[in-house]
């Protein structure tokens, strides 16, 4: 829940030609057939009400109670189905001919179903729970127009592991960290804190709009309630309110942590930016759990269920210490010379009930001064962040978040993420076949991470050093550094 202030005047980025070019009429590839006005939709209980599904209106909807069907029939095989929920799918099936597919498990809210294998003109979709419709787009033989959002499941393992409060904050106070992510080839998970789920337009643009800035892995929807406040104590006495410990804030950050396993973690500003609570809330609960993932002592339930993780580095907006300042205006071949500045506005454009807020001004700028970089935006700069924490040095003022950490990361010889025994018997088996003359199996990536004590050489001693580190860390629960483990110092 934003504070809203409103604007004296709409920006020039956002009258009705602005937002008519940010909502163009689906166009469709000559390669594409897409059925979705010319099918049939079969519905005896409500025949007259299924238009509400292909009106090309996400705030239009048609109910479907439990086991309730609808029929599609064309004049060609039907190969896919994209379908936009009102809440996340309890589950849906496709059948024809006495066959079924199974699809909505994942609980996506935007979902597609590839029911190419079926080849019918004809199928019955049976929805498992009650399950509102707000769109159904139909189509046959062809590759789907880009806007047809089929999600891929969350990163196993993920570079940047961005938490981002609400649904808009990726594109405004993180703005140009996602295309850029994207553009380097990062894995990026975004984690939200609050869910809009009461607001189901505002999950319809949350989707729409990651995927237009090229996100695929479906994003994780915080457990929270959306709450304003303007101080952390007050974000907090909300979540009490609520029934919801702060200490489970936290938990709910270190399994994160654990789950994703995340090289950087991104945070808000500790102020709040413009001093919401609850952007303080989740940026405080973060820097609490990057303390904490580490150690299978603290929060034992997500340690079991993902492992211990030490978060190798964490930013925070705008911290003071250990600054770096991030270049979203260089242009990028990835996205066909636009800048990451340029793509997240295209984000936030699809976030068409929040245009009217002073958040568009602060991001785009007035009609006779426009902001068209992200250097030009001055208070709460979505270019600067500071080191808040490191386990593999402080920044050399390259102003590159992943200074230090495009490197194997130091034990993991079997690059799972993680420093187990597993390594160290894979670095001593390394080390006899060095010694007994046979050809090496290690990559130089692999040599780089069992070379612990940076010899030259992957040694037994390396993978004495890797098992004790191993022992220590993952299976013991402290946290000992590199350096006292080489030195002998870990008693």
């Amino acid at each position: 829940m934003k504070k809203m202030k409103t604007l004296s005047f709409l920006l020039a980025a956002v009258t009705a030609a602005g937002i008519a070019a940010a909502y163009p009429a689906v166009q469709v590839s000559a390669d594409v057939t897409e059925l979705t006005q010319s099918a049939e939709l079969l519905d005896t209980l409500y025949p007259f009400n299924t238009y509400l599904m292909r009106d090309n209106n996400e705030n239009t909807y048609f109910c479907f109670a439990a086991g309730h069907t609808v029929t599609i029939a064309c004049d060609q095989p039907i190969t896919g189905i994209a379908m936009k929920f009102q809440k996340p799918s309890g589950g849906w099936t496709v059948t024809a001919d006495d066959r079924t597919l199974e699809f909505g498990q994942q609980g996506y809210q935007h979902d597609f179903a590839d029911v190419s294998e079926l080849g019918a003109n004809r199928v019955t979709v049976t929805f498992s729970a009650p399950t509102d419709v707000a769109e159904l787009r139909v189509f046959g033989e062809g590759e789907l127009p880009d806007d047809v959002q089929v999600w891929q499941p969350c990163h196993e393992k993920a570079d940047i592991a961005l938490f981002s409060t609400h649904n808009d904050d990726e594109h405004l106070f993180f703005l140009g960290l996602i295309p850029d992510a994207l553009a380097r080839g990062k894995k990026i998970e975004v984690i939200y804190f609050a869910n809009h789920y009461g607001e189901p337009i505002r999950m319809h643009e949350l989707l729409n709009a990651l995927w237009k800035v090229g996100l695929r892995n479906y994003p994780v929807m915080g457990p929270f309630p959306d709450q304003y406040s303007e101080t952390l104590p007050a974000a907090k006495q909300n979540l009490a309110y609520a029934g919801i410990s702060y200490d489970s804030v936290i938990g709910y950050q270190v399994a994160m942590l654990r789950r994703f396993r995340p090289e950087i973690a991104v945070g808000h500003d500790i102020n709040g930016e413009y001093g919401h609570g609850q952007h303080r809330a989740n940026s405080d609960s973060l820097m609490n759990a990057v303390n904490l993932s580490g150690n299978p002592a603290y929060y034992p339930d997500s340690a079991a269920q993902y492992g211990a993780w030490d978060v190798p580095k964490t930013y925070i907006h705008l911290w003071g210490q250990n600054r770096l300042v991030m270049n979203y205006d260089i242009p990028l071949d990835y996205y066909g010379g636009k800048t990451a500045y340029q793509v997240s506005m295209e984000g936030y454009a699809c976030h068409n009930s929040q245009q009217y807020t002073w958040f568009t001004q602060w991001a785009r700028g007035y009609a006779r001064a426009p902001i068209t970089a992200a250097s030009q935006i001055g208070v709460y700069s979505p270019c600067i962040y500071g080191l808040y924490r490191s386990t593999v040095g402080l920044d050399t003022g390259i102003n590159d978040m992943f200074e230090h950490i495009d490197t194997p990361r130091l034990g993991d010889a079997d690059e799972s993420g993680t420093v187990t025994a597993a390594d160290a018997q894979m670095t001593l088996t390394e080390a006899a076949m060095i010694i007994s003359g046979s050809d090496p199996a290690f990559t130089d990536a692999q040599n780089k991470a069992a070379d612990v004590d940076l010899s030259g050489a992957v040694t037994a001693a390396d993978a004495q050093h890797i098992l004790v580190y191993s022992v220590l860390n993952a299976v013991g629960g402290q946290s000992v550094p590199w350096e006292n483990v080489l030195a002998g110092n870990y008693e």
